[in-house]
């Protein structure tokens, strides 16, 4: 791989759209699995993976210019960086701010931003035309969300409502792709959007332990300095009961929503390296299990609606 390229996906953190894209699909799957929509399907998780960039690239933007990501790699030894390396596959894990870097100069950046911004507007005019005035809405609320989450004045992450701008933002992600296409409310869709924001909220969660040194010294509060790490631990092991107690009642719409029990070996993988007390890596080694566990879920839901179609005579 190029030195042109990392950057590019240093940049562009594309694997970090996948949790959007995948989010978004959830409800697109859902939405086929009981009305036909198939290019609304495609052009909403589309525009999702155009709004996932602009979120990521904002907030480095942000977040180097607040000085908040710089103060978080201070904290870090050279042990620590070695020791990280074997964590993290650089590939696919976010390994610093590009504008902290100097790979990418504010300038350019902004540029970048308006560009992403730009093709999520075109993408978003046929997705307008079907749905109205409740498609600029949920854009408006979409865009307020992603980019106050690190902007100033509001800078949502650093007064401790970034796990809840996640969780909110990733549950409309998925129910209201599907709610565009159908315009039917659906207990069923809301409780699979439920179990997406709470996954990718605990991702967040689980990654900000890593830099909880670097928010404490630069006063953010969220939800690891609120709680302290000790019982942010707890916090996380809750909030996975509530998402396995999500997908247990999805169980009653169809049986074959037991396959998100699948994740369960990587949750209790999880809360172990969070509680091994003896691991001087235990906040940090956990991120990369996260995100997998939020995919995987996320993957699982799409996997257990293709199954319902294929095999119908499941449905209670």
């Amino acid at each position: 791989m190029t030195v042109a390229w990392r950057k590019i996906l240093n940049l562009l953190r594309i694997s970090y759209t996948l949790p959007f894209v995948m989010a978004s699909v959830t409800g697109a799957a859902f939405a086929l699995s009981v009305s036909d929509g198939l290019l609304l399907a495609f052009l909403i998780p589309l525009d999702v993976f155009f709004l996932a960039m602009f979120v990521n690239i904002s907030n480095d933007y942000f977040d180097h210019k607040s000085g908040t990501d710089a103060s978080r790699f201070q904290f870090r030894t050279p042990e620590l960086e070695e020791a990280l390396k074997e964590i993290y596959d650089e590939r696919v894990y976010w390994t610093g701010n590009t504008f902290d870097k100097g790979e990418v100069s504010e300038r350019n950046g902004r540029m970048i931003i308006g560009i992403i911004a730009l093709g999520a507007l075109l993408v978003s005019i046929p997705i307008i035309m079907h749905g109205g005035w409740l498609v600029i809405i949920l854009g408006a609320v979409a865009f307020f969300l992603s980019y106050f989450y690190t902007a100033p004045p509001l800078n949502l992450g650093a007064r401790g409502l970034g796990e809840l701008d996640v969780g909110m933002s990733f549950f409309m992600m998925s129910f209201f792709t599907y709610y565009v296409i159908v315009q039917i409310w659906s207990w069923e869709m809301f409780l699979i959007a439920l179990t997406v924001g709470l996954t990718v909220m605990l991702m967040r969660f689980v990654d900000q332990m890593s830099g909880y040194k670097a928010h404490l010294e630069g006063g953010e509060k969220d939800w690891c300095v609120r709680l302290g790490l000790e019982r942010a631990v707890s916090a996380v092991g809750i909030l996975l009961v509530v998402l396995y107690a999500f997908c247990f009642a999805l169980i009653y719409f169809d049986p074959l929503y037991v396959v998100l029990f699948l994740t369960l070996p990587m949750s209790f993988g999880l809360m172990r390296m969070l509680r091994n007390k003896e691991d001087d890596l235990r906040f940090i080694r956990p991120a990369p299990q996260m995100f997998k566990l939020a995919l995987g879920n996320q993957i699982l839901i799409i996997i257990s609606l293709i199954l319902q179609s294929v095999l119908p005579w499941t449905i209670w």
